[in-house]
């Protein structure tokens, strides 16, 4: 009976051991498992306006804890964080909506408690310096209902060039001859302008000239007057070859030329004498009677005659023949001289004819 028994408590005892080593396996499991979960909670303390709020949550994230306390970034910014006694503490600052007006632009920026209005345009890109116009002032709090005004002033430097006009000048000189002139041409100048400009938001608004700078003087133009007496003689008094005499002495400046005509023509002329025939127009030939083409110069016509290499002076002449020279020689006058002698020196040559008027 002894020997049963023994052998039935082996049994048992064979049986149960396994199942409660691990029981003990399971139990050291769990009591491990339950320490290791609390030992990785983490606690939040988020304080926000007036409130505060204690969160645990097994993230690390101050974003997660917001997210699990309900509060949205959009409405509030985080100020700081810091541990206290294994918690971390959270202070919020309440955000809101705040409208910036730049010139044409208006932006709705977020704006936080205690904000200045200097810190808010420093945080939405603009960049306020001395010259800048800020209404309320830099160092004024904002609220919701602040509303910025901004003003960017910037004063820029620059240069350019521009040509510089000259002027004409007047000047009197006995060099000359009275009534005669002469001109120098101008030459235009050249100068740097350096100015500054204002700008309003980007808009110039005013342009001041610094200074101007001479590159290149300009060459005023010059207009010379002649003002010596011209020595005026007349015909009267000059050695000519015609004996024709006007109705009036004509007026000879210092050269000999008329002061006074109509017209001045250079033309070919031949010396001629007499042939026994009247001029075409009736009158018996004379010195100071000359032959023309009638279709270039009217018969009538009366002008003074001089040779262009100054030899001769025919004088005063009236035109009332027609020469031979009319179909070769169109433009060309024959001159009358007293002596076959006379006509032979004279020959053909150049001669000056001025149109009296």
């Amino acid at each position: 009976m002894l020997e049963s028994f023994k052998k039935t408590y082996k049994n048992v005892i064979a049986f149960i051991k396994p199942r409660i080593v691990m029981a003990l396996v399971l139990s050291a499991a769990l009591a491990a498992s339950v320490h290791l979960f609390y030992g990785q909670v983490n606690t939040f303390v988020i304080n926000y306006g007036d409130e505060t709020v204690t969160v645990k949550t097994l993230s690390a994230s101050v974003q997660t804890a917001l997210a699990c306390a309900g509060i949205s970034e959009e409405e509030y910014k985080i100020d700081s964080t810091e541990s206290v006694g294994g918690k971390t503490v959270v202070s919020l600052l309440r955000t809101f909506p705040v409208c910036i007006t730049a010139g044409s632009r208006t932006l709705e920026v977020g704006a936080y408690e205690n904000q200045s209005v200097g810190e808010l345009l420093d945080c939405a890109g603009f960049k306020v310096d001395e010259f800048d116009m800020v209404e309320p002032a830099l160092d004024s709090v904002v609220s919701e209902s602040t509303s910025i005004d901004y003003v960017n002033i910037d004063y820029i430097k620059g240069s350019y060039t521009q040509a510089v006009p000259y002027s004409v000048e007047t000047v009197y000189s006995n060099q000359l001859e009275q009534g005669k002139k002469s001109t120098s041409p101008g030459k235009e100048g050249l100068e740097q302008i350096n100015y500054t400009q204002k700008l309003v938001n980007g808009e110039v608004k005013e342009t001041k000239v610094d200074s101007k700078v001479t590159l290149l003087a300009a060459q005023n133009a010059v207009n010379t007057v002649g003002t010596r007496a011209i020595a005026v003689t007349t015909s009267s008094t000059a050695s000519t070859i015609s004996v024709l005499a006007p109705d009036a002495p004509i007026q000879l400046d210092a050269s000999g030329n008329p002061v006074n005509y109509k017209k001045h023509i250079t033309v070919q002329a031949t010396a001629y004498t007499y042939t026994g025939h009247n001029c075409s127009t009736g009158v018996a030939p004379k010195p100071g009677y000359i032959a023309v083409n009638p279709r270039e110069i009217p018969y009538g016509t009366k002008m003074y005659i001089k040779s262009s290499d100054g030899r001769y002076v025919y004088g005063y002449a009236i035109a009332a023949d027609t020469g031979g020279f009319i179909y070769s020689r169109p433009t060309n006058v024959d001159l009358f001289f007293p002596t076959v002698s006379s006509m032979n020196n004279f020959g053909r040559r150049n001669v000056e004819i001025y149109i009296l008027g």
